[in-house]
């Protein structure tokens, strides 16, 4: 994954936990929690390109666009700039190198200060810097402003009294001013209309064009991501799970988040119906990221045991149930759910603003017995339902543990199911933290699934020992 000509911008292994202990007495017993937002990232930004980074909100993306610039002190790891390890740079040394890197703020607003005028905010590197001074100074202000698209004359303005587009546009201004080699545009258009959109982007792409730019360009927005970028590293949980030219990453083979993200963008087709992969659980805590691979817990490919005889949807479906046990406060959120409704309301119409209450999927749905009053029979039918399994597993002894953690659901004990399936269906997954793996031409995935002794056709890790990584 690397190249031979020295890449401009390179990270290896680079860290930045935070502290995030409660109060005095936490500190004094010494019961430190340390947030994992950023756990490991490396990859390499060349002359004149665009690397795109994506992920949802909370996965550490602007944690690492900060840790880059030391915006934010990285805890490990390290940056080159031209072979030059940012991270051991005294301050005066890296307020100099700042003239090759600069940012782009997400909120335009809250990134200018509100006392200065426009032609003050732009002026201010040259200042800092040195650049120019006096009528030089006025004359590269102006020459920014409508490098940007803005007009001269509003460098006496306030960025109050600018839109949000030409906000974000006296903000790039501002980042080229010192002629940077690298800029790390940090959702740089979330916050505008789809039309300001399209124009923030293209100027970007035109200052990349005429100076040479080479961007790091943060983004939950997949279209934008594929619009700008030339390759693209998805972030997961403070991990890339896959990384590599635009053309490939959107393309199969995917990592399975990579796969979810894509099949969430929605057509320009009023007709078209989208079918979506909903991702299960929500993102675990970078407090306690689980082990192995941080995905598994939401995978809808999970690898499941080599050992089990049970079909890989089933096996999937049972771990389904055993981590959403780990989780429940009651039994309701762990059957068919539409008994909960007869509980509350017999009616069915206390939560129906349609007033649709006579419809008769509603009906049916409203006469589902209530799971805390049904009987074990009952019980166990609407757990299967929910989790699609059928009324006796393949596998004996895959059913007779699912029956008794099925018993246990049924006598209130939660925790005990969960850590009951939890211990007898555990997945390669669980177990292995998953290398890079080359699918292709600068292409990798950090999943099991691209392991040398992954079966397609078992779905399984054949030799599940730690991972050997692709020839």
């Amino acid at each position: 994954m690397s190249d031979p000509v020295e890449p401009l911008l390179r990270v290896e292994g680079l860290k930045t936990h935070y502290d995030s202990t409660d109060g005095f007495l936490d500190r004094l017993l010494g019961r430190s929690r340390r947030v994992r937002a950023l756990d490991g990232v490396s990859f390499e930004l060349r002359e004149g390109e665009t690397l795109g980074v994506v992920g949802e909100s909370g996965c550490g993306k602007t944690t690492l666009a900060r840790s880059l610039l030391r915006l934010i002190e990285p805890t490990a790891g390290s940056v080159y700039y031209r072979g030059e390890d940012l991270t051991t740079l005294s301050n005066a040394e890296l307020r100099d190198r700042r003239r090759d890197l600069q940012y782009v703020f997400q909120d335009p607003l809250s990134s200018l200060n509100p006392r200065l005028t426009a032609g003050e905010i732009v002026g201010e590197p040259l200042d800092v810097h040195g650049l120019a001074g006096g009528a030089d100074r006025a004359g590269r202000v102006r020459e920014l402003l409508e490098t940007v698209g803005l007009n001269a004359s509003h460098a006496g303005r306030y960025p109050h009294e600018f839109s949000g587009g030409q906000r974000q546009r006296l903000g790039i201004a501002r980042a080229i001013a010192v002629e940077p080699e690298v800029i790390v545009c940090d959702e740089p258009v979330s916050a505008l209309d789809a039309s300001v959109q399209s124009q923030v982007l293209n100027l970007l792409s035109d200052l990349q064009e005429r100076f040479g730019i080479s961007y790091v360009f943060i983004a939950h927005d997949l279209r934008v991501v594929e619009h700008v970028s030339d390759r693209v590293a998805v972030m997961y949980l403070g991990e890339f799970v896959e990384r590599g030219p635009t053309d490939a990453v959107f393309r199969p083979p995917h990592h399975p988040y990579t796969e979810a993200l894509l099949s969430a963008i929605p057509e320009p087709d009023p007709l078209w119906d989208g079918d979506g992969i909903r991702l299960a659980g929500t993102v675990p805590s970078p407090i306690d990221p689980p082990s192995g691979c941080r995905f598994h817990t939401r995978c809808p490919r999970l690898v499941p045991d080599a050992d089990s005889d049970l079909p890989a949807d089933l096996w999937r479906s049972v771990t389904a149930l055993a981590r959403r046990a780990a989780n429940a406060d009651d039994v309701t959120s762990l059957t068919a759910t539409r008994g909960a409704v007869r509980a509350h309301d017999p009616t069915g119409r206390a939560d129906d603003p349609t007033g649709r209450a006579d419809d008769p999927t509603r009906a049916e749905s409203a006469a589902r017995p209530d799971p805390t009053e049904a009987s074990r029979e009952t019980f166990d039918g609407l757990v299967r339902e929910e989790f699609g399994l059928p009324g006796t597993l393949p596998d004996a002894d895959a059913e007779e543990v699912l029956a008794e953690a099925i018993d246990a659901l049924y006598d209130d004990r939660i925790g005990a199911a969960g850590e009951l399936l939890g211990s007898a269906f555990v997945s390669p997954c669980e177990r292995h933290r998953p290398p890079e793996y080359a699918v292709g031409p600068d292409h990798g995935i950090a999943c099991l699934r691209y392991d040398d002794g992954f079966d397609e056709e078992t779905g399984t890790l054949e030799d599940d020992s730690e991972p050997a990584g692709r020839s």
